[in-house]
């Protein structure tokens, strides 16, 4: 589970070898020496609670993880992160659903497609996709709503494909030969200079 933004052993250690620590270093140095109680009552109130029951939903989990930690944390994104860290993707599970209804989608089995220009990303999809893996869904990740979109869609011009020129690399023995040439003037030069 990442819990690295409450606590981080190896960036305490980076921060504490750092030679020069700027104000806000500084300020993150001692949040994580202060969330280390936390971090250690987190971790040991999960191991005291280790169970072999499996949840298929987040609904159901959410209050058995909250009453875990019930004594250790209240706060609501930490016991989220912490319960998105203790899952698995299991095909067996409720789907998961967001507040506004939609579909979660597992961020870890997420993968780019490059999709010719002049083709449908439906029929590619159908061709390419769906014999592999029949519940994919494609989806643009771009919200041009937003104050500062971010564009991910666009062209790829790739040069070498159609450009390169195989050339035979240089055989090992004339290499061979050429090192040993040059290890010769090197040392006649060297020798010449000690005369």
């Amino acid at each position: 589970m990442n819990m690295s933004a409450l606590y981080d052993e190896a960036k305490i250690n980076e921060l504490e070898n750092a030679e020069d620590l700027t104000g806000k270093n500084k300020k993150k140095l001692e949040n994580y020496i202060n969330n280390k109680p936390v971090y250690d009552a987190i971790v040991a109130a999960l191991e005291a609670a280790v169970s072999e029951e499996i949840f298929y939903s987040l609904n159901a989990f959410m209050p058995i993880l909250s009453n875990v930690l019930v004594q250790v944390t209240a706060d609501k994104k930490l016991l989220e992160r912490i319960a998105d860290g203790l899952s698995v993707m299991d095909k067996q599970a409720e789907i998961q659903r967001d507040h506004k209804g939609e579909i979660i989608y597992d961020k870890e089995t997420k993968d780019i497609e490059i999709v010719k220009f002049e083709e449908d990303i439906d029929t590619y999809m159908a061709r390419e996709v769906l014999p592999h893996i029949p519940d994919a869904k494609a989806f643009f990740e771009e919200n041009l709503s937003a104050k500062k979109p971010v564009i991910k869609t666009g062209a790829e011009i790739p040069f070498t494909r159609y450009f390169y020129k195989y050339q035979q690399p240089t055989p090992s023995e004339e290499l061979e030969a050429r090192f040993m040439e040059l290890e010769l003037s090197v040392s006649e030069r060297v020798a010449k200079l000690f005369e």
